[in-house]
């Protein structure tokens, strides 16, 4: 059996969103910067304006998407009471016990859609899109090691690291 407690500040919730969404960010931007340069292109125009012009609006669009996902990250981070509370999570052969200052819960191995571990997080994902985000700086590597075993023998669908 492991027994984790956390807590997650909003630092750490910004810093996790900030890397898992700058591919697609960057992506969305060039997208934007594509289609701006091909939006200004005529033939009456030389291509330095042209780009000069899409480098412009291109800067200001990535400033907007920027500004734009902190104060949605900030929003849906102070929203959600239960994400700021300390948690100790339990974990066993059988299942995995959640207990926060305002809830309490469990949920079987089986139940568990897949599990993502990273340099700095295991996500425990109970559907495509709900997760639970645990810091791992929160284990010791003992303890990382025998809950990857668990995973394991548990058959969880799970991306895991090999150090």
């Amino acid at each position: 059996m492991i027994t984790v407690k956390t807590h997650i500040i909003f630092r750490d919730f910004l810093n996790f969103n900030i890397k898992n969404s700058l591919p697609r960010i960057i992506i969305f931007s060039f997208i934007i910067l594509l289609f701006l340069g091909l939006n200004f292109y005529n033939t009456e125009n030389d291509t330095q304006n042209i780009l000069k012009s899409a480098s412009i609006w291109f800067a200001a669009a990535f400033v907007f998407i920027i500004i734009r996902s902190y104060f949605r990250l900030k929003n849906a981070f102070y929203s959600n009471k239960k994400i700021q509370e300390e948690i100790i999570y339990t974990f066993d052969d059988e299942k995995v016990q959640t207990k926060g200052e305002t809830f309490e819960g469990d949920f079987a191995w089986n139940t568990v859609y897949r599990i993502k571990e990273t340099k700095d997080w295991l996500l425990i994902y109970q559907s495509k899109t709900t997760m639970n985000m645990i810091p791992k700086k929160n284990f010791t590597q003992n303890q990382i090691v025998e809950l990857r075993n668990i995973i394991e023998k548990n058959n969880v669908k799970a991306k895991l690291r090999k150090d």
